[in-house]
């Protein structure tokens, strides 16, 4: 379990913290990807019911979001994010299907990176988006912020 005073706790933070921010180097993605991995089957472990069929790690963040095509929305904010996707809570959600270009604000760089993504999931009140474009970079980025906010939920249980 991934837990403060479990080393793998300090060095999968030490690692988001350099994915959010200069970004991590060759060197380190190996060892990234295994962490994420341990945290990922520690989620699903937690999960009632072994109903988790996630297969990115998931965390609540709020990043500033805008839709480009099919039509131009602002203002819109994250509610969850990980490396495949994001939630994104909306009157208007769009058709399941429908292909979408969208530009993502984070706290840690100064301009926001543009993707592509397709609606995956639809509610009264929201949407879900699967992201088909996005560098390796920026996927980085979005499954750190991601990894950070599932640490901080474990670090207050």
């Amino acid at each position: 379990m991934f837990v403060p005073g479990d080393p793998r706790f300090d060095e999968i933070l030490t690692l988001a913290n350099r994915a959010a921010g200069a970004g991590l180097l060759d060197s380190q993605r190996p060892r990234w990807r295994e962490l994420c991995s341990e945290l990922l089957g520690s989620v699903h472990a937690q999960a009632t019911g072994g109903s988790e069929r996630r297969k990115a790690i998931r965390g609540s963040a709020q990043l500033q979001v805008r839709l480009l095509e099919p039509q131009e929305i602002e203002g819109l904010v994250s509610s969850s994010v990980s490396s495949g996707g994001l939630a994104i809570p909306t009157s208007s959600p769009l058709p399941m299907g429908t292909i979408i270009e969208m530009s993502i604000q984070t706290e840690t760089r100064a301009m926001p990176f543009f993707v592509k993504a397709t609606v995956v999931w639809v509610t009264e009140d929201a949407m879900g988006v699967m992201f088909t474009d996005l560098v390796q970079s920026n996927r980085e980025l979005l499954e750190a912020i991601a990894v950070k906010a599932v640490l901080a939920r474990l670090a207050t249980e």
